[in-house]
């Protein structure tokens, strides 16, 4: 049975440590709080807690994980606490998970578990996420670091660590027997106006480059089939339809000519089809309902071993629906013709897929993608499937 660490430091939000000490317990999760001080602690609002232990009394080396409640000055004491940070250090360096929520992602900045990683909090507290890229979601899953926004989000918080340490159906058990309404349903996703306007944006692209068409369509039919194994959500199914899908919208910022050209690209003109996804960012970044994918149009074509563009990102720096898109598009540009070379055979792409993996591409995600083509293919039934 996996076991939690929370320290809990004087001044401590309430609700996001209570919170998710009652659903892990749900889910049979062993909890430990530990006082910084004592075993009594006074939270932001004057509520008492008789913790389990106190902080001197742990060893890293008993937890899988450790959580970090937010609130003030909470927060600030468990960043002012070495103790604190030398227990991350550990707990990181044995790729064990951390989460943060509110205001103790900060914590986790300045003990530099954030470079180079996505990342949320308070936002109030964004601009002290030094090295982090933030993300205004709720929840924010980067490799072994999870964060939250603050108390409102708890719940959210909460489920999202129970699926990351018992799975995924017993978050979902609890979720349902909590009556916790289904963050995944909103009202925009029921206008067909929204789903309108995704393939009036797709169909744009596709007039401009000709190489596009059906493109956009088949590496989100790719994407959504490695999704799909990897036991996504229907609302982590949803956010990578839409990067997925919309993971070239950049190129309507390039010329046509340079799209369609038959020969090879000069310097400049490959510097140009580089900027897609950079201007696919500002194409969306504003868009409401759309913002949270900028990750997958931005880094669609980083490279596992950090030398892709546009930020060099590596390994499990890459957004993990990057990493998905980044495959499914290779994949479908080597099957397919383009102005200057015939498609290759299926039976070659994949051999090129597994001869890059380390180097371009995330291994795990090139093994369950060829795991998909041996199965029978994914087909979303039109494009308002996830809508």
């Amino acid at each position: 049975m996996a076991k939690v660490l929370i320290p809990l430091a004087h001044g401590f939000e309430e609700i996001e440590a209570l919170t998710v000490v009652d659903i892990l317990r749900r889910a049979e999760i062993d909890v430990v709080m530990a006082g910084l001080i004592n075993v009594s602690v006074t939270g932001a609002h004057d509520i008492t807690v008789h913790a389990d232990t106190t902080i001197d009394m742990v060893n890293a080396a008993d937890f899988d994980m450790i959580i970090l409640p937010g609130g003030q000055p909470g927060t600030d004491n468990l960043n002012s606490d070495a103790r604190v940070h030398a227990l991350l250090h550990e707990f990181n360096a044995k790729q064990k998970t951390i989460a943060a929520i509110c205001a103790s992602p900060i914590v986790l900045a300045a003990a530099g578990l954030l470079t180079d990683r996505t990342a949320t909090c308070y936002p109030t507290y964004s601009t002290r996420l030094t090295g982090a890229v933030y993300e205004d979601k709720p929840v924010v899953c980067d490799g072994n670091i999870i964060t939250s926004k603050g108390p409102g989000t708890a719940i959210s918080f909460g489920l999202e660590i129970t699926s990351r340490l018992a799975g995924r159906d017993a978050a979902d058990k609890i979720s349902k027997s909590m009556l916790v309404p289904d963050s995944s349903v909103q009202d925009v996703w029921d206008q067909r106006l929204f789903n309108s306007t995704i393939q009036a944006l797709v169909g744009a692209l596709e007039m401009k480059d000709t190489y596009t068409q059906g493109h956009a369509k088949r590496v989100t039919e790719f994407s959504l089939s490695i999704g799909a194994k990897l036991n996504l959500s229907e609302s982590e199914m949803r956010d990578l339809y839409l990067g997925a899908i919309l993971h070239d919208i950049g190129k309507i910022g390039t010329e046509e000519d340079v799209l369609n050209k038959p020969e090879s690209l000069s310097r400049r003109e490959e510097i140009m089809v580089r900027e897609h996804p950079l201007k696919g960012t500002l194409f969306i970044v504003g868009i409401e309902n759309l913002s949270h994918i900028v990750p997958i149009i931005l880094h669609h074509h980083e490279h596992w071993d950090g030398s892709g563009y546009p930020a060099h990102l590596k390994g499990e720096q890459i957004p993990l629906y990057a990493r998905i898109v980044s495959v499914a598009d290779a994949f479908d540009a080597m099957i397919s013709n383009r102005s200057y070379r015939d498609g290759l055979d299926k039976d070659v792409a994949v051999s090129e897929l597994i001869k890059k993996k380390d180097t371009q591409f995330d291994p795990f995600i090139v093994d369950v993608f060829i795991e998909c083509l041996n199965d029978s293919p994914f087909e979303i039934k039109d494009f308002s499937y996830y809508f």
